[in-house]
């Protein structure tokens, strides 16, 4: 374990010491249908305390997804309710991201970036110039890339096979990110991870 991963702890829920208001962690996983990464199938934000949740999927999916994405990701789906036309799908992102206060969205995969801002911006065709615009509100982004968090994340599926019976659910990733960066800064107990125990006893 490198000395940069053992102190990256940028963003924190609690500050006792300032009374500057924290910004609100929300975790970000997105699905896609296809190798190049432009095509949405569903995304999903949670906050670092679990409250807020924001999951949807695209109600008309691509027609063509990869064989991985057919047999891994389209059978997870929910559909029903949260399966909508792209317009609501933007349109409750927006609301979403604008209920929160001074949210910062973490991502462990950078199309999940490109995804966040396609949902954003309305889903805008190739050429479209909204597609070059800047995002309808700012939030700011930030990709994680830590070796502890990984490794944590790997060992929260290792423990939870009904979890990772999921996994490329969105929300079920998401969520898993959040408790692993949680706990790699320092912020959760993660004893179930062999990682995290031998990080927390150096």
């Amino acid at each position: 374990m490198t000395e940069q991963s053992k102190h990256k702890m940028r963003y924190r829920l609690n500050n006792r010491d300032n009374d500057t208001p924290m910004p609100t962690q929300l975790f970000l996983d997105t699905e896609w249908a296809d190798l190049e990464g432009e095509q949405l199938v569903s995304l999903a934000l949670i906050s670092a305390d679990g409250q807020r949740r924001f999951y949807a999927e695209r109600a008309v999916l691509p027609a063509e997804p990869t064989a991985f994405v057919k047999e891994n990701v389209y059978p997870l789906l929910e559909r029903g309710v949260v399966a909508l036309p792209d317009a609501v799908f933007s349109e409750k992102l927006n609301r979403f991201l604008g209920s929160v206060s001074d949210p910062v969205v973490l991502y462990d995969y950078a199309v999940d970036e490109v995804m966040l801002d396609m949902a954003v911006k309305g889903f805008p065709k190739r050429g479209d110039p909204r597609s070059r615009a800047s995002s309808e509100r700012a939030v700011r982004r930030e990709l994680v890339r830590d070796d502890l968090i990984s490794m944590i994340l790997e060992d929260w599926f290792l423990a939870n096979p009904e979890e990772a019976a999921r996994r490329h659910h969105a929300m079920v990733d998401a969520n898993a990110l959040r408790l692993a960066w949680l706990a790699a800064s320092g912020l959760l107990d993660a004893p179930w991870s062999a990682s995290w125990r031998q990080f927390h006893d150096q």
